[in-house]
């Protein structure tokens, strides 16, 4: 441990020789000490390990926007050094500084106290003799540093307030000599004119940008535990998070306002439009010291959700836009690039919401007339979706008539039903055969509304205007009138009639239009997988052409991901599932934005998988913000896999009312729109709910509810619904008999629903029956025959990391599992899987822990791989030696880091030597 050594800086008598301030003033000291906190500090280890290279580097570059907490992450990295006996300074700077002869004698008195060996005469000379430059005085300084044996701390503050080129050049001499024990961290909002790309190549700078010191998650929700007396839910913190993407002041200012405590969801909505206190701070902070021209021009491209340099000039009728772009990325105001190329860009949606409501209550701008300038910009360019948007609220046509299918098409292919269908009834009503395709679109748009009815009776009309004329017909149009209807039928689950449309038409693949020869593909993908036929949905994937940019049919190979996602899901392979899924939704969110139809189509799935895998805090990032989108537009499996995952970890939570709420609300969606495949799914999971409760009545009420739907059927039926109808009935009527001590009766029925699911390769839900079905047998005092039920889910659980499918069974599966663990040989298969479960369930006593925990909750195989880690061993270097596999290894370093409470290898070692683990 280092010695202590006090760094609080003595006075100088500079200001009395000839090097003395410019203004005749003293020094002010209290710029050479971090600035006071009003309270305790979110402590942010991850990026305080992120600045802890600098210790071997000459340079630190915090840089970010305001309100981004550069200030107080220097300020804590101040203090971890001085606690360590470092010797560290500060320095605040402000607009006085922005000379060398300012800047300068600030420089000499926060380094002065860190050093004991100065040379006197150093001093001296410096009271009686003027520097002939700055270069002079800072050679003698570099010189007096260069034997230092100790290494030396300076943290300067707030160096965007400097703008004399003087004082860059003064810094950047002091860098590129710089005596191997000094060390500089700035802090600043935007990059300073110092030689950085020399620095990066000769590895001597730590850089720290805005996108580092957003807030995650995790910090967010810690922050928010500590400012406010009843801590937010985890899905408003996900929401306030995602609004204000991580800007700390924004959500600082979200915690002061009374209505977060009061009504929070109310006050994230109005965060969307701004509030009072983020105008002021933004005005105050960011706009007002801004030039008239710069502000201008972000009030006038406030309009634009991206921007690009040509499109700026077109808006704003300048032609200066490429340099404001750079000039305000170079500032770093709240201004993000969306390509690789720094071509398209977007401002902060707090900072675009702020400008715009500025926008509105200025009377000399013409708002209608800057929407239709960039509406004119896109139709050139032929980007006809974003040429609609801003047509519509100017007012005003896109162009000739002849362009309103391609933007209705564009519109179609990018998944934007909302503003499709708003530009569609804009248009004058025509059946005229020129305009089918807008008619088909808008067809097409309202299936996906799940407006059956309307799109059905649109359908029938054009079906009369070509009755006779199919000769004349495009073949991808007579295509496209056919899809839609199997489209139309297929979402409102008359799966049969949809497929008795779109078979034939894989014939016609490709018909000339590869939109229309992906929703060929889909639809009939979607209806096998509907009917559990999955290996013949990925085999009609495979005829499915591929886009020719990122942004070609996006919403096609959206539905794609989505429909590859469940066959792989179903079939019980998570991890392929889970990528393709994700996958789709990065590329999904990256042009259309989270909150789109494309994101509210596949973030359920990933919600389940992540709640199956006991993710439980990744559910509130894929759902929190999306939840009215997903009520929107995702069909039947996306909305139950959405609300059964939320309803199941508020179980968890400890919340039943809350999940009921949950799953009513998706119910009430089901019965609306006549899903009856859902109703069934919902209501059992309702009358599941109840059981837990000790509800019986209540679950048998809901029961008889389930078994009305679909009274005659059987669960091997041809027809889809009724098939999953029974099997849901059979599911509630086999919980409700192991909940009045029938367990034999129960096991009858589940071991049934558990072949008929395995006949069809539904090997997920197979395995989840199978839990419930040992759970019986061995209630039933059929012991053997539960081990065995029970082991093909443990082999999936093993593989895919499958928790919850077990966990969710209950306490009564645990003597089980006991007996299994002891049952089975010596390195099994499922051995290291009976472990985790174990160890892992809320409900194992203390004696079934203390059998296979250690010190500090870590399992023995955990401290074996701690151990392993400790001697710098890679995730396949520790499978090798422990005779697991990497995702294994994966799996325990993720435990061993929530139960040291830290985030990575190095301070998983450096925690594990405080405990005396690896002794």
């Amino acid at each position: 441990m280092k010695r202590a050594h006090p760094t609080r800086p003595q006075p100088i008598r500079l200001a009395s020789g000839p090097l003395r301030l410019t203004r005749g003033l003293p020094l002010i000291l209290t710029k050479l000490v971090p600035p006071r906190s009003p309270g305790e500090l979110l402590r942010r280890p991850r990026l305080l390990e992120r600045l802890d290279p600098v210790r071997l580097r000459r340079l630190a570059l915090v840089s970010a926007g305001a309100g981004f907490g550069k200030t107080t992450l220097l300020a804590q990295w101040h203090h971890c050094l001085a606690e360590q006996g470092e010797r560290v300074a500060w320095l605040s700077l402000d607009e006085d500084d922005d000379s060398p002869w300012q800047f300068i004698p600030y420089l000499l008195q926060a380094l002065r106290p860190l050093h004991q060996d100065w040379d006197p005469g150093f001093w001296q000379r410096l009271e009686q003799h003027t520097p002939t430059s700055p270069q002079q005085l800072l050679a003698e300084l570099i010189n007096q540093l260069h034997d230092c044996p100790h290494d030396l701390f300076l943290i300067i503050d707030d160096f965007h307030v400097i703008d004399d080129r003087g004082v860059h050049d003064a810094l950047g001499y002091l860098l590129a000599h710089a005596p191997p024990a000094l060390h500089l961290i700035i802090g600043s909002r935007f990059r300073p004119r110092l030689a950085l790309s020399r620095l990066q190549a000769e590895d001597q700078l730590v850089e720290v940008g805005d996108q580092e010191l957003r807030f995650t998650l995790e910090e967010a929700r810690g922050y928010f535990n500590e400012t406010l007396a009843v801590p937010l839910s985890g899905q408003d913190t996900q929401r306030l998070l995602s609004l204000t993407e991580g800007w700390i002041a924004g959500m600082k200012i979200a915690s002061l306002s009374p209505g977060l405590r009061d009504d929070p969801a109310r006050l994230i909505d109005n965060l969307r439009g701004g509030t009072r206190a983020i105008t002021r701070y933004l005005k105050e902070v960011v706009f007002d010291p801004l030039p008239v021209e710069v502000f201008d021009f972000l009030l006038r491209t406030s309009i634009l959700g991206r921007l690009n340099a040509g499109l700026c000039n077109a808006v704003t009728e300048r032609d200066d836009g490429e340099a404001m772009l750079e000039w305000i990325e170079r500032h770093n105001l709240f201004l993000s690039a969306l390509d690789e190329h720094g071509a398209w860009f977007r401002y902060h949606p707090l900072l675009r919401e702020t400008l715009g409501n500025r926008l509105r209550r200025c009377a000399g701008i013409d708002i209608k007339q800057l929407h239709e300038r960039a509406s004119g910009w896109f139709v050139e360019q032929r980007l006809w979706a974003e040429a609609v948007r801003h047509a519509l609220v100017a007012g005003k046509p896109i162009g000739s008539p002849g362009q309103d299918g391609a933007s209705a098409q564009s519109l179609a292919e990018e998944g934007d039903i909302d503003t499709l269908v708003r530009w569609m009834h804009h248009l004058p009503v025509s059946l005229d055969p020129s305009r089918i395709d807008l008619q088909l679109n808008l067809a097409w748009a309202l299936a996906h509304y799940f407006r059956f009815d309307e799109a059905r009776q649109l359908l029938d009309n054009l079906d009369q205007l070509v009755a006779g004329h199919r000769a004349g017909l495009r073949r991808s149009t007579w295509v496209k009138l056919r899809v839609v209807r199997a489209i139309c039928e297929a979402f409102s689950e008359n799966i049969a009639e949809s497929l008795a449309l779109v078979e034939p038409l894989l014939q016609e693949v490709p018909c000339g239009d590869t939109w229309v020869d992906g929703l060929v593909c889909n639809i009939l993908s979607y209806c096998h997988v509907v009917e559990q036929r999955y290996a013949e949905a990925l085999a009609v994937q495979r005829h499915m052409p591929g886009p020719d940019a990122p942004l070609g049919n996006l919403f096609v190979s959206v539905y794609r991901a989505f429909i590859i996602a469940q066959c792989h899901l179903c079939q019980g392979d998570l991890d392929a599932a889970e990528r393709h899924a994700r996958q789709a939704l990065l590329q999904a969110e990256r042009y259309t934005g989270a909150q789109s139809s494309s994101s509210a189509t596949l973030a359920p799935l990933l919600a389940e998988i992540a709640y199956e895998r006991g993710e439980h805090d990744q559910l509130a990032p894929l759902l929190a913000d999306k939840l009215d989108q997903i009520d929107r537009f995702s069909p039947p499996d996306g909305l139950r896999r959405c609300y059964v995952s939320l309803a199941r970890q508020a179980l968890c939570n400890g919340a039943p009312h809350q999940a009921e709420r949950l799953l009513e609300h998706a119910l009430q969606l089901a019965i609306a729109r006549r899903w009856r495949r859902l109703q069934a799914l919902l209501l059992a999971e309702q009358a599941r709910v109840r059981l837990l409760q000790g509800d019986y009545p209540a679950a048998e009420q809901l029961q008889q509810q389930l078994e009305r739907l679909a009274p005659l059927a059987r669960i091997d039926a041809e027809h889809p619904c009724q098939r999953a109808s029974a099997q849901h009935a059979l599911l509630g009527r086999s919980r409700l008999l192991l909940a009045a001590g029938q367990a034999a009766q129960a096991a009858k029925l589940l071991g049934r629903l558990v072949a008929e699911q395995e006949s069809r390769h539904d090997w997920l839900a197979a395995a989840r029956l199978r839990v419930l079905w040992a759970r019986a047998l061995w209630q039933a005092d059929e012991s053997d025959k539960a081990c065995t039920a029970l082991q093909p889910a443990l082999r999936l659980a093993g593989r895919q990391r499958l928790e919850r499918s077990l966990l969710d069974a209950g306490d009564e599966l645990l003597p089980l599992l006991s007996r299994l663990q002891k049952k089975l040989p010596a390195r099994h298969e499922t051995g290291e899987t009976l472990a985790r479960l174990l160890e892992r369930h809320p409900q194992a006593d203390e004696r079934q822990r203390q059998g296979h925990t250690t010190r500090q909750g870590l399992s023995e195989r955990e401290c074996q791989a701690l151990r392993l880690v400790a001697e710098g061993q890679s995730n396949k270097e520790i499978a090798r030696s422990l005779d697991i596999s990497t995702e294994t290894v994966k799996w325990h370093l993720k435990n061993i880091y929530g139960k040291l409470n830290v985030t990575s290898r190095t301070q998983a070692i450096g925690r594990a030597q405080e405990l005396g683990l690896l002794e």
